[in-house]
């Protein structure tokens, strides 16, 4: 019973772990996605225009 509880525990623990890095990566990948737009944006504005 003891090796049950102490598996549950660690099963537990690595899906405890898997859900704070997949909230943290939430945040990351929104601010990724922002300074993509910025990114295009500027790349439209910078382009050289044709005569």
């Amino acid at each position: 019973m003891r090796s049950f509880l102490f598996i549950l525990a660690v099963i537990l623990l690595i899906v405890w772990g898997i859900g704070v890095f997949l909230y943290a990566l939430k945040g990351l990948f929104n601010i990724v996605v922002v300074l993509a737009a910025i990114a295009f944006i500027v790349a439209i504005f910078n382009r050289p225009r044709r005569a």
